[in-house]
């Protein structure tokens, strides 16, 4: 008898020790954010040919993901002196609370946003690609009912997060294209050793109060009509333009 408990409990440490190996529960991810400056600013009323012709077709930026299960901090990551979208924003993610905390800029001020994850209806494809020396498979899925997104998960990453607010794929988000938006987001590194998981924390500021979505966009309305920036602006404006994934 005792011979059996010892073989039980070596095969479960055996198994145990397999699983961890081959699946990922902890690293961090370095992706590579692609903007296509020239289609969005073309995009926008009023961008005349020759404004157009002295911006850069693309600006790059680099952010890094670091996640240890069902937690994730999204935060800036190296520098490119020459990005025209240099960014604080940061965003903490709880996929078992399916929270999410978000830091972002907003004129002369920092915010703290509390918000519930959206629930994203994705469509698994038989497409498959390497990114970042891993494997990946697509999936397409749909935003605000008419924003399509295109992402790459890798399956043996088990948390099933991603860059900026996206996850609810059957594992990591390694690449991602928002076509409307003209923005890419890839994995270029990615380490799955001597992870500080410490830097896994909610965002804070000196104010450190977190509002929810609508006190936040009273907040931007009202700034916007003082300001002469958007005299049109409504509250239903300002919350549909607060879902925008790409952080500043």
């Amino acid at each position: 008898m005792k011979n059996l408990f010892a073989f039980i409990f070596l095969l479960i440490t055996t198994i145990s020790f397999a699983w961890a190996q081959d699946f990922i529960t902890r690293g961090k991810i370095e992706f590579e954010v692609k903007r296509n400056i020239k289609r969005i600013v073309s995009a926008q009323q009023g961008a005349g040919d020759g404004f157009l012709s002295s911006l850069p077709e693309f600006d790059i930026s680099y952010r890094d993901l670091i996640f240890s299960w069902n937690q994730s901090i999204y935060q800036p990551g190296r520098k490119n002196l020459t990005s025209v979208f240099p960014s604080s924003g940061e965003v903490y993610i709880d996929l078992e609370k399916r929270q999410s905390i978000r830091k972002s800029r907003f004129i002369d001020e920092e915010y703290v946003l509390a918000d519930t994850l959206q629930k994203i209806r994705w469509k698994i494809e038989n497409e498959t690609r390497k990114i970042a020396g891993w494997e990946c498979r697509k999936a397409v899925g749909r935003i605000y009912d008419s924003v399509y997104v295109v992402a790459f998960y890798c399956p043996e990453m088990i948390p099933q997060g991603g860059p900026e607010l996206f996850s609810g794929l059957p594992g990591m988000i390694l690449g991602l294209a928002i076509p409307r938006q003209y923005t890419t987001w890839f994995a270029t590194k990615i380490e799955i050793a001597n992870i500080d998981e410490t830097k896994i924390v909610p965002p804070v500021i000196k104010k450190n109060k977190q509002y929810n979505k609508k006190e936040l966009a009273e907040i931007m309305l009202k700034k916007f009509k003082d300001s002469g920036m958007w005299k049109d602006a409504t509250l239903e404006r300002v919350l549909q333009s607060m879902s925008s994934y790409t952080l500043q």
